[in-house]
């Protein structure tokens, strides 16, 4: 059936939808290619699509195996006792059926929006995931950890917890793979013999050369450096170049809750610290944070002062933060072409929803106009970001 009917001549012109669905891609990557090389301000900026979470999920966050396909881990259930669930995508396809990650039953918390899943996929395949335990009654919360190998048909692996002799986990932890198969697992918490308080809490480091089969003995980073924002989630990542990065909210006093940044160049041997982002505040915002490669360096997003705010972590000095509008809870993700799309809740709370808010920042850092809003992000929910192509995807 035509759907181009040029008047006049009485010459009909038929193209086949499916050359059209191949064709229009095809010259916007073109058109845009040579916009940009030829320095044109009209150079095409990435689109962005909405999705939802399947089945309602909460928390989703996605990486990026090595044959192309996104990772997806989320939260779903009783807020309290949540169950986590995991998903893939191969490139131009659906979501596959969902898959329970943890064995024992109830053993993740949504509530809070700080203590749920996080996800890594080594260069190998290999999906690891680590989340919080609820902990209860004078139980010690668990640092759980999982993996599903690469080709494995039996699912994920029986949960481990792997806090060792570490308490008073809350904020949740974070996990990083290497280009050799290295897995490391960051997390904060007390020691046994640690009065109470923020300023006594520390960062904890578990890590495995072996693809997550064993962990070595938890590792104290940074020895004798304490004070962590109980509350807060912190991130861990690990660049092209090899460099060890994390993302962490510090409460080194009581009036202060700045983002810090965590560096390591020699695998995570010995690590320099730095603050990125300078709060003056004397409570726990219960805030979470994101890392993302963008050509040899590295973004970070966090919130401070109530906005969110972004920098590049090179081998330089760190410019300073930009701010891109209120929210809690960012993600981001680069494309090829160096844009960055972050995005975040807008007035959300404890067990209330808010909208979802998203903002695209050019190859140069700068913000572009491509900006957005949409309603329905749910109690407890975050979103999460993805590139296909050149655009970008957002899942809340």
């Amino acid at each position: 059936m035509p759907f181009y009917d040029p008047p006049g001549d009485g010459i009909s012109v038929c193209l086949n939808r499916w050359v059209v669905s191949w064709m229009l891609p095809f010259m916007k990557i073109l058109v845009s290619a040579c916009a940009c090389l030829l320095g044109w301000s009209g150079c095409l900026a990435a689109e962005v699509r909405l999705e939802r979470v399947p089945e309602k999920g909460l928390q989703p966050q996605v990486a990026r195996g090595p044959d192309g396909t996104v990772h997806l881990v989320c939260l779903t259930g009783n807020p309290s006792a949540s169950e986590v669930l995991y998903r893939s995508r191969k490139v131009g396809g659906e979501w596959s059926s969902a898959v329970t990650v943890n064995h024992l039953p109830h053993t993740a918390v949504a509530m809070g929006t700080i203590r749920g899943s996080q996800i890594a996929v080594g260069p190998e395949g290999t999906v690891h995931v680590v989340w919080n335990g609820p902990g209860a009654n004078g139980v010690p919360a668990s640092l759980f950890y999982t993996r599903l190998s690469c080709g494995a048909v039996d699912g994920f692996e029986p949960q481990r917890d792997l806090r060792g002799n570490t308490r008073a986990l809350d904020g949740g932890a974070s996990v990083a793979t290497d280009a050799a198969g290295g897995v490391f697992i960051l997390w904060h918490g007390s020691l046994p013999e640690s009065p109470p308080g923020e300023d006594q809490r520390r960062i904890f480091l578990a890590r495995s050369v072996d693809q997550g089969r064993t962990f070595g003995a938890v590792e104290e980073v940074q020895a004798g450096v304490s004070g962590v924002c109980a509350c807060c989630s912190l991130k861990a990542f690990v660049a092209p170049s090899g460099e060890w990065l994390a993302l962490y909210r510090a409460a080194r006093r009581v009036d202060q809750r700045d983002v810090t940044l965590l560096r390591s160049r020699d695998g995570g041997r010995t690590f320099e610290s730095s603050t990125v982002g300078p709060w003056a505040l004397g409570a726990c915002p219960m805030s979470s944070m994101a890392l993302a490669g963008s050509g040899a360096a590295t973004r970070g997003v966090w919130e401070a002062e109530g906005l969110i705010a972004t920098a590049l972590f090179g081998s330089g000095t760190t410019p300073a933060p930009l701010t891109l509008g209120p929210g809690r809870h960012p993600a981001l993700a680069v494309n090829r072409r160096g844009e960055t799309l972050v995005s975040w809740s807008e007035g959300t709370g404890w067990q209330r929803g808010g909208q979802l808010r998203w903002r695209l920042l050019d190859a140069s850092g700068r913000p572009g106009e491509v900006t957005g809003s949409a309603p329905g992000m749910p109690a407890w929910g975050s979103s999460a970001v993805f590139v296909e192509g050149d655009d970008f995807v957002v899942l809340y």
